[in-house]
């Protein structure tokens, strides 16, 4: 019998070896794709992609087949949990845990795929291999947007990891971490770092600030960058830092499949996402906010924020001071809202309060959303009434401080505790990718050698340099992460699905909620098979 392509029609259903429910292998979810081989009155037998971890930790896809077999309690028969793959109405959203950075994917209906940014590690690069498996350098995978909110590494340098992927040699068991993509579109911010030094008078030295975007032009009392980029392929690499570079050279390879229509965003640019509005998804870009001089666009050099908590009335501000570089991509950051029938995402970025003041002064009533990336990692740099305006439902926090030179202490406790307080909702929904994924005790083990130093000593080395020094470090107490904190929202317009992954297969972070009209979400049953 001919296997049908179709998607899964319930919030979740529990995926058998055997058709008695016995032999449990994953749960599937709302909108997921499946092939269907038979469905009869008592269960729906399907073919779909295991994962299995491998010994080197990394999860590798493989090809299985298993049943759907609905309990008498849920009162959902086989016939109601899949539908043709062309009936297909779920908007997809993950949020994947990059470690300290960002990475979303957004997938359409009828699979347009969105990239949001891409951490600056190998995870983001990793999990889509595993997603859209079997690309290659003749068929690469078709990206129709990939977006870089602003030009942080924690936000794009993994996205060169991808490229990485495609030239690293890997055996044949180990083909599948390979991932060959097209970005049809690369959608930015236009400002472009320069390197953190340069040469004055023969001598090595710190770039100041003032200069890390290029040309800047005074207006009044404000600085503004001038040197806006569109077309990324044309910019000087002496104008870049190394991730830039990095991730130019990505764009290169990738080019050669095709033309890639290069653009920088600003607010009310939201013909660029008039790709998607066939399929009822509606895009508003909501920032960065340019300033004109002399006719041309520009973007306010943003200063540094007062300490402690900025705790001011709705129509004051904090005392913003100085010239901040770190301050400046961050709250240029692109804001993006998206629209899928009653339900609204508002992708935020790395703002921080002074662009947050802006945003909101210009219309608070264009922020409101149910779902929130909320912005900077969970930065306390935040503006209340910023977060007021949004009055989100369902929050969620993209973090990890997973070493000491990438400790910011985010989530702030500040920040989460605002998102609780000004959701619309007694009981909202607040996830932070690194706090819901899970760790296994591997107990005391000791770090192995694969190195000898010119003096005889054992060492380990990566992309040589030493990393570890076996003598000294010796034996360590371990913990081994078994699942990524990624948070999972699935909507077809009138129910939104929100899940999240445990240490257990079987056992799921799960909530509901049904919409009549825009902006009334109510907490609705879980429809588990």
């Amino acid at each position: 019998m001919a296997l049908q392509k179709c998607v899964i029609n319930v919030d979740l259903a529990d995926v058998w070896g055997k058709a008695n429910r016995k032999d449990y292998k994953r749960t599937l979810a709302f909108g997921d794709e499946v092939k269907v081989r038979n469905v009869s009155d008592k269960h729906v037998e399907i073919q779909l992609w295991g994962f299995k971890e491998e010994s080197d930790g990394s999860i590798r896809p493989f090809s299985t087949s298993g049943f759907i077999v609905p309990t008498k309690s849920s009162k959902i028969k086989p016939s109601q949990v899949v539908k043709p793959v062309d009936e297909d109405d779920v908007l997809k959203v993950d949020f994947v845990d990059v470690q300290q950075g960002d990475g979303t994917v957004i997938e359409s209906p009828k699979g347009k795929v969105v990239l949001i940014d891409g951490g600056d590690n190998q995870l983001y690069a990793r999990y889509l291999a595993g997603r859209y498996r079997r690309s290659s350098a003749d068929k690469p995978k078709e990206i129709d947007c990939m977006l870089v909110s602003h030009g942080d590494a924690d936000h794009f340098e993994g996205l060169a990891r991808i490229f990485k992927s495609e030239t690293e040699e890997f055996d044949e068991k180990s083909r599948w971490k390979r991932l060959f993509i097209y970005p049809k579109r690369v959608y930015h911010n236009g400002l472009v770092k320069r390197p953190g030094k340069k040469t004055v008078a023969g001598k090595r030295k710190s770039r100041p600030d003032r200069e890390m975007f290029g040309t800047t032009k005074k207006k009044g009392k404000s600085t503004i960058i001038t040197a806006l980029e569109e077309d990324l392929l044309a910019v000087d690499t002496a104008k870049m830092n190394r991730p830039f570079r990095a991730w130019r050279k990505a764009l290169e390879r990738w080019a050669k499949h095709g033309p890639i229509d290069f653009r920088r965003l600003q607010a009310g640019d939201d013909d660029a996402f008039d790709f998607l509005r066939d399929e009822g998804i509606e895009t508003e870009v909501l920032g960065p906010l340019v300033t004109k001089v002399g006719g041309k666009a520009g973007l306010k050099f943003l200063g540094n924020p007062p300490r402690g908590v900025h705790e001011v009335e709705e129509g004051d501000a904090p005392r913003f001071t100085g010239l901040s570089a770190s301050h400046t991509v961050n709250g240029h950051s692109v804001i993006l809202r998206m629209r899928y029938g009653q339900f609204r995402f508002l992708f935020a970025g790395d703002l921080n309060h002074e662009a947050e003041i802006h945003l909101r002064k210009k219309g608070a009533a264009t922020l409101r959303s149910e779902v929130f990336k909320v912005p900077h990692h969970g930065s306390a740099d935040f503006d209340k009434h910023f977060v007021k305006a949004v009055a989100p439902v369902v929050s969620v926090v993209s973090s990890g401080d997973e070493s000491s030179r990438k400790e910011h202490i985010h989530p702030r406790a500040t920040l989460i505790g605002a998102l609780g307080r000004f959701s619309r909702v007694d009981e909202p929904i607040i996830l932070v990718t690194e706090m819901v994924a899970f760790f296994n005790v591997e107990g005391y083990v000791a770090p192995q050698w694969h190195n000898m130093s010119a003096s005889g000593a054992r060492e380990a080395k990566k992309s040589g340099s030493n990393i570890v020094n076996i003598p000294k470090r010796g034996q360590f107490f371990a913990f081994s992460r078994t699942a990524f904190g990624i948070v999972m929202v699935r909507t077809n317009g009138k129910r939104l699905l929100v899940y999240t992954n445990s240490g257990q297969a079987k056992k799921k972070e799960v909530y509901a909620f049904t919409a009549s009209k825009l902006g009334e979400m109510r907490p609705a049953n879980v429809k588990r098979a």
